[in-house]
C-alpha cells in the first residue's frame, strides 16, 4: 500500500506545473492522512526522488514537495514510423543474432524514409523562411 501511495504522489508531481506541489495539497488530493503522506514523502526523499522545502501557506508551516527527476514524456507517434513496432520477428531479434537491428532491411528502409521526411521538412522550412516560393522549384 505505501508503494501505491508513492506512485500516486509521483504521478501527481509529474503532472503538476513545475513538478512541485504543497504537501498539504497532496494529502488533501489523495484523500489520505497527512501522517501517511508525510512518511511516504520522507521515504521518497531518502531515495532522492523528491525534496522538500519548508514554506508558509496561509500562516501555516508546510512543505513544497519537488520532483527531482521528471520522467520524459514519450509520445508513441514519435516512433510509430519504426518498422520494429509491427515486425513479426521482434521477439527473435537481437544484437549479434541472425535477425538483428544491425542487418535488418525493414529497419534500414524505415530509418531512411524518416530521414528523408525530416530532411525535406527542414528544406521546406528554410525555403519558407527565406520567402522563396516552394512551388516555383
Amino acid at each position: 500500500m505505501p508503494e501505491e501511495l508513492e506512485e500516486k504522489i509521483l504521478a501527481m508531481l509529474q503532472d503538476s506545473t513545475g513538478g512541485s506541489i504543497l504537501q498539504c495539497e497532496l494529502w488533501k488530493a489523495l484523500d489520505s492522512g497527512s501522517r501517511e503522506v508525510s512518511r511516504s514523502i520522507v521515504k521518497m526523499e531518502r531515495r532522492n526522488l523528491v525534496k522538500r522545502e519548508p514554506v508558509q501557506d496561509g500562516g501555516r508551516k508546510t512543505y513544497r514537495v519537488i520532483l527531482l527527476r521528471k520522467a520524459p514524456k514519450i509520445d508513441l507517434a514519435d516512433v510509430s514510423w519504426c518498422a520494429c513496432l509491427t515486425c513479426p520477428d521482434l521477439s527473435r531479434c537481437g544484437m549479434g543474432q541472425p535477425i538483428s537491428p544491425e542487418n535488418c532491411e525493414k529497419l534500414s528502409i524505415s530509418l531512411r524514409n524518416e530521414f528523408w521526411k525530416h530532411s525535406k521538412g527542414e528544406e521546406l522550412q528554410k525555403l519558407s523562411s527565406t520567402g522563396n516560393d516552394v512551388n516555383a522549384k
